[in-house]
């Protein structure tokens, strides 16, 4: 019975959420799509390089995380990501309401072990919640029909591989799966329905999309540098060159953007990185903790569309991550960007990237 209730409410939020996402879509206004940006993260986005960064993002959590893409246990993650989520009553039941609601929900709670539910708010309302908009706006912009629902849809194909290559081979109960799809997406989805919403964080909040530029590496069948970014800003009223910001996903940086003229702004900050994760059980479950580490950042955006990024982390071992997006520099017409990581975790990986190109050619040693 609990779980026909759940399907039903599940489902009429569904539909009231089509029809209110379907009635604001209406309006022509893009609050998160730069049609006429050339330059940057912004004028790279697609559908397709969402659903690339947004499927293989959990690749970056770890040096041995399995980016040869020939060694996903595809099979073995789908089935158990789906068994979880047929039966997510049954599934948070065998895993306790109580480890639930600590770990994916909400707590008080200051031990790392306990704050897993922090990305849940962060990354899939507020940052997948904008990444829905802005690619329903992207098919609304070149004039494809139904873009809300092409919009959902391709929102939610990244969210559920996303949680199959998290699910990293395991067979016990995922019930991080069951809050991401059912609670944290769905309302990222319904919030950024909302006008109101699209503006405050757009114009208030300056949330910006900048998500990465994935390299295939053909020796080893490699997927480098795929993952999710995102930047939030607010300008300062009494010191408008000046805007406190935070970029967030894998790695968390917060800090001061300075804009030097009309559109460009240079941005220093700390933070933290995640170098790996820490695989514990609880009872029969396992749970993951990740493990961090310094990193400092500096950043180079054009109205919100990130031009160059460059991110050092590590002590012992330093790792140092260059992204340089096409337009940043011309070369007799030819506008290419490049990702160039090397230190303790990265070895040594570089790749050449073009606009059009969802994926480039990169090499690794």
């Amino acid at each position: 019975m609990m779980r026909q209730i759940v399907t039903a409410i599940s489902g009429l939020l569904c539909l009231v959420l089509l029809i209110w996402s379907s009635s604001i879509a209406q309006e022509k206004h893009f609050y998160f799509y730069k049609s006429a940006q050339t330059r940057g993260s912004d004028a790279g986005f697609t559908p397709f390089t969402l659903l690339i960064n947004g499927t293989f993002d959990a690749l970056r959590l770890s040096p041995d995380a399995g980016h040869d893409l020939t060694a996903l246990k595809w099979n073995t993650d789908f089935k158990n990501v789906w068994n979880s989520l047929s039966d997510p009553v049954g599934s948070i039941r065998a895993y306790g309401w109580e480890n639930f609601r600590r770990q994916e929900l909400l707590n008080l709670s200051f031990d790392v072990d306990d704050l897993q539910f922090i990305p849940n708010f962060a990354d899939h309302i507020i940052g997948y919640g904008m990444q829905y908009a802005k690619v329903t706006e992207w098919y609304d912009a070149h004039g494809y029909e139904s873009p809300v629902l092409l919009g959902i849809a391709t929102s939610l194909v990244y969210q559920l591989m996303n949680e199959v290559v998290q699910n990293s081979a395991t067979t016990s109960v995922n019930v991080d799966c069951i809050a991401d799809v059912y609670i944290f997406n769905t309302l990222g989805f319904a919030l950024f329905s909302s006008d109101d919403v699209k503006r405050f964080f757009s114009e208030t909040m300056q949330l910006n999309d900048w998500s990465l530029q994935p390299l295939y590496i053909p020796r080893n069948h490699h997927l480098e540098n795929a993952g999710q970014e995102f930047v939030m800003r607010y300008t300062l009223p009494f010191a408008e060159r000046y805007a406190p910001f935070i970029c967030w996903g894998v790695n968390s940086i917060g800090g001061l953007s300075y804009r030097y003229d009309d559109v460009n702004r240079i941005s220093v900050g700390l933070g933290n990185a995640i170098l790996g994760m820490t695989t514990k059980y609880r009872g029969e479950f396992l749970s993951a903790t990740p493990n961090f580490e310094r990193a400092i950042g500096l950043f180079w955006d054009n109205d919100g569309s990130l031009l160059a990024g460059l991110i050092v982390s590590g002590q012992k071992s330093v790792t140092a991550q260059l992204n340089v997006y096409p337009g940043f520099i011309d070369l007799y017409g030819i506008r290419p960007g490049c990702y160039l990581g090397v230190g303790g975790r990265e070895g040594l990986v570089v790749g050449v990237t073009f606009l059009n190109l969802p994926v480039s050619l990169g090499l690794e040693r």
